[in-house]
């Protein structure tokens, strides 16, 4: 036992040596790279969105000016809202510019740059619709929001009171655009300029209520908070183009209005609300960015190394857990509900499939085709989005086991077409034979056979649901996984949250997989055991 003890201590220390060491990305580390990794959320217009498949925004080009003030490349990578902070937080990337807003929780986790933009949360609403005009009757009144996912917008309307039964919460903002397009909400809730852009690009159906932001915040460049001279870099590349003009041409460009005065007096006033930084770096560095960096001709851009991937912090594993409890609930009631649904549905159009009539047969045909031919997070899409275009619109939960059921309809129907076609047609024949119609042959002699044999494949595709049910996040349900994202998103403890949910996930699944091989070895085929006893005699 003492040895065993003794290897776990020592790969715990290895471990944590190892990954304290690779934590460290210093400003000299990233010159000599000459590669700096920004990562965002390219959904989020103007600051950052897909053009020809190419990152393009207001963070795009300021990210490229402060590669150029560093002297290296700047590398952009685009991810979800919810990965955003994994990534950092794993060393995946050097520096977050998303729309961040800088707040006293987040500070605590991660460093921040000085202040380089001036934002605010709106909101948006459908033209005509003057129902309410601010945040305090969006609460008080029996209204719907959308927010995108653990941003400050959805925040601020927790703060005042509002219930989560009308929070609409989406991975993308233009998710919630369309939401609230679509009549599911009655406003939404965002940065202003974000709103402002999506609107003019694509929703002119919808306006942003009058008396601009109702929250003033400042958006920072987010680091880890042992890059600190990596963010004191940042900071004096701001204050140069913010000099030299630089900063307002990039400005007027995305947010189409000119760079004020006021407005680039007010973020040199608060230019210290970022991360504070050691007064004496900042001539160091300063002196450093005007030398260029040798970097060796065989020496090529990589990944930065893995981060402390084994630092499971109790704490936060303590707080997180019965909300994750919360979020497998729903999981489990979306996993039982949608096999409610489609075990009979699938076995209905795999008998419509073997019948004899034509027309049926084909539509049987084309529906397994096409829900087999598409993604099913396109399915779910579809449902929730595309549908109330042509007058069917659904709440969340009921949208998700829709999508859930007619996808794995189509799958459990195939389960039950090959288990029928196994039985050996002879026994219909003879069932037949003994005055039994077609019906009666199939209801009392096929389908107990087949069911005995499709049995372990439907408790297969019973495992293979529960875990497509994290797809119907993209609809606002609080299931297993989107309640890790969020706790990730503000704990800032990717590890130790995806861990916890890896684990629920297990405890979910592993019961129906012993079941599977309780009922295969039990409810083997008879030629199998046949064989079998015919070799241990």
């Amino acid at each position: 036992m003492k040895p065993v003890r003794f290897l776990l201590i020592a790969l715990l220390l290895s471990v944590t040596t190892v990954s304290s060491v690779s934590a460290q990305t210093t400003l000299e580390t990233i010159r000599q790279r000459g590669v700096l990794q920004i990562i965002t959320d390219a959904a989020y217009p103007p600051f950052e969105s897909m053009e020809n498949g190419t990152i393009v925004g207001f963070d795009r080009d300021i990210g490229d000016e402060i590669g150029k003030e560093l002297g290296v490349q700047v590398e952009w990578t685009s991810t979800d809202w919810d990965g955003v902070l994994a990534s950092l937080a794993t060393n995946k990337a050097d520096l977050i510019m998303a729309g961040v807003t800088i707040t006293e929780e987040r500070k605590k986790e991660n460093a921040f740059s000085r202040p380089y933009f001036l934002s605010g949360q709106g909101i948006a609403r459908r033209k005509g619709d003057t129902r309410f005009s601010t945040p305090e009757e969006l609460v008080r009144g029996a209204f719907t929001a959308a927010v995108q996912n653990d941003t400050t917008g959805q925040f601020a309307l927790e703060k005042r009171g509002m219930p989560l039964n009308r929070l609409n919460r989406f991975t993308l903002l233009p998710d919630a655009m369309m939401d609230l397009q679509n009549g599911k909400s009655d406003a939404v809730v965002a940065d202003v300029p974000a709103i402002a852009a999506l609107i003019q690009k694509n929703y002119p159906d919808l306006e942003l209520v009058p008396g601009g932001a109702f929250v003033l915040e400042n958006l920072g460049i987010q680091g880890r908070l042992d890059s600190l001279e990596l963010i004191a870099a940042v900071n004096i590349a701001l204050d140069r183009m913010m000099g030299d003009g630089r900063y307002s041409q990039i400005y007027a460009k995305w947010t189409k209005e000119p760079a004020t005065l006021p407005m680039l007096a007010r973020l040199y006033e608060i230019r210290n609300e970022g991360t504070p930084i050691p007064s004496e770096w900042e001539a160091k560095i300063k002196r450093s960015l005007t030398q260029p960096v040798a970097v060796a001709p065989d020496t090529k851009p990589s990944p930065s190394a893995g981060g402390s991937a084994l630092n499971v912090r109790s704490d936060i594993l303590r707080e997180a857990f019965p909300v994750l409890l919360v979020g497998a609930r729903l999981t489990l009631l979306l996993t039982l509900s949608t096999l409610i649904l489609s075990v009979p549905l699938g076995l209905l159009i795999a008998l419509t499939r073997l019948s004899g009539i034509v027309p049926l047969r084909a539509v049987a045909t084309v529906y397994v085709e096409m829900i087999r031919g598409t993604p099913l997070l396109v399915q779910i899409y579809i449902v929730y989005f595309v549908l109330p275009a042509v007058g069917i619109s659904l709440p969340p939960f009921v949208s998700g086991l829709v999508a859930l059921s007619l996808n794995s309809a189509a799958y459990v129907s195939e389960i039950f077409r090959a288990g029928i076609q196994s039985i050996d047609a002879g026994q219909g024949e003879a069932a037949r034979a003994l005055g039994m119609s077609h019906v009666q042959a199939m209801r009392y002699i096929i389908l107990p056979q087949t069911l005995r044999r499709v049995l372990p494949p439907l408790t297969n595709e019973a495992v293979a649901l529960l875990k497509d049910s994290s797809l119907v996040s993209v609809v606002s349900l609080s299931e297993l996984m989107r309640m890790g994202r969020e706790i990730v998103t503000t704990s800032g403890a990717p590890t130790t949250v995806y861990l916890a949910v890896a684990l629920l996930y297990l405890a979910m699944t592993l019961p129906l997989t012993a079941l599977v091989r309780y009922l295969e070895s039990r409810w083997g085929t008879p030629s199998r055991k046949t064989a079998s006893r015919g070799k241990t005699a």
